[in-house]
């Protein structure tokens, strides 16, 4: 959060708290009890905050993270808005794969469009 305040148009710094929010929303329950055991508590975490990060990221920097178009596409999916969360995917699907973290996002995005969106597209 604290390169957000130096900077609140950090594509960077959004995606990762984009990423850290999404991971917190959908961490498995006996990780949660592990942590909240550990550390007392766990932090609380929405799919309204990851697309608050990832959609000020996407128009800080228009496609600069493949991750921030699939973390967009699962949060919107999450929440109900299928048609948005397939066209985020469907952007995530069609982005150059430049770097190890595009392909990992790139394998991740294809096995998330078969789960959700199965049949022809």
């Amino acid at each position: 959060e604290y390169g957000v305040e130096l900077d609140p148009n950090d594509a960077t710094a959004l995606t990762l708290l984009g990423q850290w929010a999404i991971e917190l929303k959908e961490m498995a329950w006996y990780q949660k009890k592990i942590v909240n055991t550990l550390f007392g508590g766990v932090p609380h975490s929405t799919y309204e905050e990851v697309v608050e990060y990832c959609e000020r990221a996407e128009k800080a920097a228009p496609g600069k993270w493949n991750r921030n178009l699939y973390l967009l596409a699962r949060a919107y999916t999450a929440m109900g808005d299928r048609g948005r969360g397939r066209c985020y995917l469907e952007r995530t699907l069609r982005a150059e794969i430049k770097t190890q973290d595009d392909k990992l996002v790139a394998e991740g995005a294809e096995e998330f469009y078969r789960k959700e969106f199965p049949g022809p597209s």
